[in-house]
């Protein structure tokens, strides 16, 4: 049985990055409310080693993409 924290790690997974990538108006939603969802996983009660992976997994892209739009902002200002 899947479980409800399943189906939000697998929601955030399928949606997180593509939300981020946005239009030509930028994220549609930010790394901030991404990160926040995912500690709000954590903050559950009972998550298993295998939940704790995938949420680590996605904590880190989201690190990866926070980098790479502030190298992006960067750039753009020189």
């Amino acid at each position: 049985m899947i479980t409800l924290i399943d189906q939000d790690i697998a929601h955030i997974t399928r949606v997180m990055k593509p939300s981020l990538c946005g239009d030509f108006g930028g994220p549609i939603l930010p790394t901030e409310y991404w990160r926040k969802r995912l500690h709000d996983l954590l903050d559950a009660h009972h998550v298993t080693k295998t939940q704790l992976c995938s949420i680590d997994d996605l904590l880190l892209q989201l690190d990866e993409l926070d980098a790479t739009i502030l190298q992006s902002k960067a750039v753009a200002e020189t």
